[in-house]
């Protein structure tokens, strides 16, 4: 059965003729003005390189523009890969996106000018822009596998839909004995949470079946540190460089996806430096490294002394036959020479 036009891209995905389809996510671009042009750069290697079918920006990806002539320059330079080598393209939001004179709803009208870009605003009602599901068809244009974009919000300082909350957020939420974190980070509200459900209800009735997905967002979950604690029960991969900047309040969506059962991966950017994964309740989840040469790179103390040597991207591979299974490596960008 075809979904409505609603749940239907601009350009439709769909599985390769060998039965296969490949995503690649790239977070962390932090692309500003100047004249550095290692990202676009870095990012057309990799696309390149792994002939995906899909691209995914995974926010924080254009930082530091004051101006809309600004952000379109710097928006032109991580959207050409794509653009230039016509494959479709979505993104989520990070908590650097949005600024006091660029918010991310004029942002989206800017992306989805480009005749690749697939992302959507999203309902209205909902807190945040972009949240949004993407199917992936086979031949006779049935629904096989889904991609959920989700905005993850940005900090207690900016919040795009302020909490109805009398406290002080800094007292009362980031205690010294932090929980799970250590960050101001705000969370996937729960309006958004009740989105993914209903959502998911509905296309399991208009589908006669539950869709298998992927999960996207930019600022990592509670559950995360499940992966990390638990290394040898959860399949532990990868690498862990840095604390886990998720939000103190748990959001609830990992409950959520893991009573619906149709989500099985959830992958997230903003901690530039970890690159594990890991399977926790079935459900495979982890980072997606950092493309962008001005964000912030390994430390100074980093084993292999080089400073760019995760830059790189996370491949996602399904097949048609059993889109249950995803398969999901790193691929790094190595030298740009």
């Amino acid at each position: 059965m075809r979904l409505p036009d609603e749940y239907t891209p601009k350009i439709p995905l769909r599985f390769r003729k060998d039965g296969g389809f490949r995503i690649l996510m790239m977070s962390d671009a932090h692309q500003k003005p100047g004249p550095d042009v290692r990202t676009p750069l870095a990012m057309g290697l990799l696309i390149d390189r792994t002939k995906p079918d899909l691209v995914v920006l995974g926010g924080d990806n254009v930082c530091g523009c004051e101006t809309e002539d600004q952000f379109r320059e710097q928006l032109e330079r991580i959207a050409s890969p794509m653009e230039e080598r016509g494959i479709p393209w979505a993104h989520v939001y990070g908590n650097h996106d949005q600024t006091d004179r660029l918010s991310k709803r004029w942002q989206q009208a800017a992306y989805e000018e480009y005749r690749h870009c697939v992302s959507r605003t999203g309902p209205e009602e909902l807190p945040g822009t972009g949240n949004y599901f993407l199917p992936v068809v086979d031949e006779s244009g049935e629904p096989v596998y889904g991609i959920w974009g989700i905005d993850s919000q940005q900090d207690w300082r900016t919040q795009t839909v302020p909490l109805e909350y009398k406290g002080d957020l800094y007292w009362d939420v980031m205690m010294p004995m932090p929980i799970a974190s250590y960050a101001d980070y705000d969370f996937i509200r729960f309006e958004q949470v009740m989105w993914y459900w209903n959502t998911s209800v509905t296309l399991e009735k208009q589908c006669g079946h539950k869709i298998p997905s992927l999960m996207v967002f930019h600022i990592p979950l509670y559950e995360f540190n499940a992966i990390l604690r638990n290394a040898g029960r959860t399949q532990y991969k990868g690498e862990y460089n840095e604390r886990l900047s998720n939000s103190e309040i748990n959001s609830g969506i990992f409950a959520a996806i893991f009573q619906r059962g149709d989500v099985k991966a959830v992958f997230a950017g903003h901690d530039h430096i970890n690159t594990f994964d890991g399977i926790y309740c079935g459900i495979h989840m982890g980072y997606d490294g950092s493309i962008g040469y001005q964000a912030y790179g390994t430390r100074e103390n980093d084993p292999g002394h080089d400073r760019e040597r995760l830059r790189g991207g996370r491949l996602f591979d399904i097949t048609r036959e059993d889109p249950w299974d995803i398969r999901t490596e790193m691929t790094f960008v190595g030298s740009l020479d």
